[in-house]
């Protein structure tokens, strides 16, 4: 059967996704390729909106990046834990969109949910492709599992240009108002501060600047991928250092 996806990226809450992979996600549908997303739950824990209106913005958000498919999984908020029922669901969430490439969360990470939600991504990717894992649909191997930069201390194994789908991602993250936008009665946070979004923005910047670009994702491998034909790749230069 052929694959339904050609990129999928996982996230812990409605926005995680859109801030660390939001750029690729609408480069890649841009390039035509059929991307989607999974949110593992509706950020029901969260100091400000309810789980209903963070499925109403995640839903602007994935239209604002172009994506053909949004899940939710519908763990629970804070709670998110790489055990046996919570695989289960993640594996037949892969099996059923199929995936070439998947995007998860960076395996170290200040917020547990995140650090859980890429725990069950890895074993999740791992068990889709196993015949002797039965659930209601066939296996599907992921062809390459990486992760996104959500962390400080992170050396990144490739970056993407994302320097002309920067205003998209922001529009996307922007759709999150109950988040990032300050509101007078609403709880105070750190993310609905004042200038918090120009702060995350710059940091595409600074990662531009190690790129060669204006401005750039981070994501890391597991294990080194294996080049059909090392020599075009590696004599291209930036434009195949980087994912464009």
């Amino acid at each position: 059967m052929p694959h339904s996806l050609d990129l999928v990226a996982i996230g812990a809450h409605p926005d995680d996704v859109e801030m660390t992979s939001g750029g690729w996600l609408c480069l890649a549908a841009e390039q035509g390729y059929r991307t989607g997303v999974i949110h593992l739950t509706k950020g029901e824990m969260g100091t400000r909106g309810t789980a209903a209106q963070r499925v109403r913005e995640a839903r602007a958000a994935a239209k604002v990046m172009g994506c053909s498919v949004l899940e939710f999984a519908g763990l629970k908020d804070g709670f998110i834990r790489a055990d046996d029922a919570s695989t289960h669901r993640l594996v037949e969430l892969l099996r059923k969109l199929k995936p070439r490439v998947v995007i998860a969360p960076y395996l170290q990470c200040h917020h547990p949910d995140h650090e859980a939600a890429a725990a069950l991504a890895v074993r999740a990717v791992h068990l889709a492709g196993l015949k002797g894992y039965k659930s209601r649909i066939s296996p599907h191997r992921v062809i390459r599992l990486v992760h996104g930069r959500y962390s400080r201390h992170f050396e990144p194994a490739f970056y993407v240009d994302v320097s002309r789908v920067i205003e998209r991602k922001r529009r996307a993250i922007e759709c999150y108002s109950s988040q990032f936008t300050p509101v007078s009665g609403q709880p105070e946070t750190r993310m609905a501060a004042q200038g918090f979004l120009d702060q995350y923005m710059s940091l595409t910047a600074q990662l531009g600047l190690k790129a060669g670009c204006a401005h750039a994702e981070a994501y890391w491998l597991s294990s080194a991928p294996a080049l059909n034909d090392p020599v075009a790749v590696l004599s291209a230069g930036v434009q195949h250092h980087m994912i464009r």
